[in-house]
């Protein structure tokens, strides 16, 4: 346990920090959410348009993106994630969009911790931050120390607000990151951010604007298989860790 300056006696564990986020989402298992997404650069030159995310408990996610150009399809079945339609020259890089729907709607705090993991966050090193001023919790390395991911956590709601890891896209080592911002709180208590930002090597690459958000639906989880046992798409690499 990291030893901090006068004011705190202690770091909070990764238990102790999860534990609150973990309870909040207790009730809900998924999750519809529509947004106006804002793609910079390769295929798409600062283009607009329509995103549907789906969320389920265990990890599944399918993001469905509408854009003059095409179509474009990220899955994910727990821990494979592939894209499919016209954007996979990088897929690699929207690992970065995984993580949120990777830590909702875990079971218990041992998934939740598991599910970090799988992100590359080491949750055995636990410390203190502040963003715009404000004090955060943080889990992981921080990247001066080697690859690896860490996940940034509101002090007072323990919602994710930062994450940062290192992915491979286009065949090079690119950090990733994603800003939580604006959080909106629907009428059946749930907390969702209302924009999230991300980031390759700290340009700009994405932002997507929360229009209309519906929770607990029955979503099939053949919207979350895998065609083809993914040859039909691109794989989307993992985050590094300090052990690769």
């Amino acid at each position: 346990m990291s030893l901090i300056s006068a004011g705190f006696a202690y770091v909070l564990s990764a238990e102790q920090m999860l534990g609150p986020f973990l309870k909040a989402y207790r009730d809900f298992h998924s999750v519809r959410i529509d947004m106006e997404t804002t793609i910079y650069g390769d295929l798409y030159d600062e283009k607009r348009g329509r995103e549907q995310l789906l969320i389920k408990e265990g990890g599944l996610f399918r993001s469905e993106r509408q854009f003059p150009q095409g179509d474009t399809v990220l899955v994910q079945d727990g821990r494979r994630a592939v894209t499919l339609g016209v954007e996979t020259l990088r897929p690699g890089a929207r690992r970065i969009e995984t993580v949120f729907p990777t830590i909702f709607f875990q079971k218990s705090v041992i998934d939740l911790l598991n599910a970090l993991a799988f992100l590359g966050v080491d949750t055995q090193t636990v410390g203190i931050d502040r963003i715009d001023r404000k004090m955060v919790f943080t889990i992981g390395r921080n990247l001066a120390e080697g690859p690896g991911s860490q996940l940034w956590i509101e002090k007072e709601r323990r919602i994710p607000l930062r994450f940062v890891g290192v992915g491979i896209s286009g065949g090079e080592t690119v950090v990733l990151r994603a800003e939580y911002l604006d959080y909106r709180q629907t009428n059946e208590d749930f907390w969702f951010p209302a924009r999230i930002e991300y980031y390759s090597n700290d340009t700009l690459s994405a932002v997507s604007i929360l229009r209309n958000i519906s929770v607990n639906e029955n979503l099939s989880e053949t919207l979350f298989e895998i065609p083809d046992g993914g040859m039909a798409g691109s794989p989307v690499t993992d985050f590094l860790n300090i052990k690769e």
